[in-house]
């Protein structure tokens, strides 16, 4: 019976797949951390919109409420302020991603190469035992052919 198959840099594999598994959680999280900000910019711009409705109301002339005309300027100015930084740590958040996904890229291409290298040692020990069994099929083939004509002889002879 042929040995059993051994890839003797299965532990650098384990290590390799467990880092590429680590790298596709901190990309995956990156990702969610982007479309919470998102929803959050979308929240606050839904925010500007009510609140630019609201100063327009204000301002007819018919009803001109100053105070609060004033308080939905400085809210506006604060909502514009909240989404700036939104939008900056968007970016931020965004270049975080692009470099998880290229290191999740070398990680991927680093498995990949040993996963080849398993893939060919595989192959090749399949190769030999498929072999090493056509050597056994045809020494028993021989044997039964020896033994075969031997008893043909035998049998023949005889008469």
């Amino acid at each position: 019976m042929a040995e059993k198959f051994r890839f003797r840099l299965e532990v650098v594999r384990r290590v390799r797949k467990q880092a590429q598994d680590a790298q596709r959680r901190v990309v995956a999280d990156a990702v969610q951390s982007i479309k919470i900000l998102e929803s959050r910019i979308g929240r606050l711009t839904s925010d500007l919109h009510r609140t630019m409705d609201r100063t327009r109301d204000a301002r007819r002339p018919h009803q001109l409420d100053l105070p609060s005309l004033r308080r939905h300027q400085v809210y506006r100015g604060c909502i514009h302020g909240w989404l700036l930084q939104s939008a900056n740590e968007l970016a931020e958040r965004q270049a975080a991603l692009d470099g998880a996904r290229s290191k999740l890229a070398e990680i991927t291409k680093s498995y990949k190469a040993i996963e080849k290298l398993r893939e060919r040692k595989w192959a090749s020990h399949v190769h030999a035992f498929g072999r090493a069994e056509q050597v056994g099929y045809d020494e028993m083939a021989a044997v039964r052919y020896v033994r075969a004509r031997g008893a043909c002889r035998a049998g023949g002879g005889g008469s």
